[in-house]
């Protein structure tokens, strides 16, 4: 038993946390309009530390780090994508994954956005660029998701 034990190999992930895109699913109102979605994204990091406890609000966790998962809203007006200014921003505060105990981890996060989830804008397609940041402020590579045609 020993001998198998010591012949698995410990998974390693670099320090930064890595993220693809996982899937857009859209939820529409009883008119058939977009109403939310869900964005999924998975993610690795080789420290185990993504995440934000209510707590961590003073420095380094204050301005832009106050949150660890960034959306930014693009909209496609006349064939060019275009990024509006959106206030509030689609930021949000990961809560931690693990207890940080500097282990590899990997997984999936879901990040609901609520209605609406699109500008009031007269242009229909959409998309986001989604990046996180792990406790040590490394911040993941950034994905996009494909174009969203919103129903209005």
């Amino acid at each position: 038993m020993l001998l198998l034990a010591g012949c698995l190999k410990k998974i390693t992930y670099p320090t930064t946390p890595v993220i693809k895109f996982g899937t857009f699913t859209r939820y529409v109102n009883a008119q058939g309009a977009d109403s939310a979605a869900n964005i999924a994204i998975t993610y690795t990091d080789g420290e185990g530390d993504i995440g934000l406890t209510q707590g961590d609000t003073i420095a380094p966790y204050v301005g832009t780090f106050y949150y660890n998962c960034f959306l930014e809203y693009y909209e496609k007006q006349n064939g060019i994508w275009v990024k509006p200014p959106i206030n509030p921003p689609f930021y949000y505060r990961i809560p931690p994954l693990i207890n940080g105990d500097g282990q590899a981890i990997e997984g999936t996060i879901g990040i609901r956005l609520s209605a609406p989830f699109f500008s009031p804008s007269a242009f229909d397609t959409i998309k986001f660029s989604i990046k996180i940041a792990d406790r040590a402020l490394h911040e993941s590579n950034v994905v996009e998701t494909p174009e969203i045609v919103v129903v209005k």
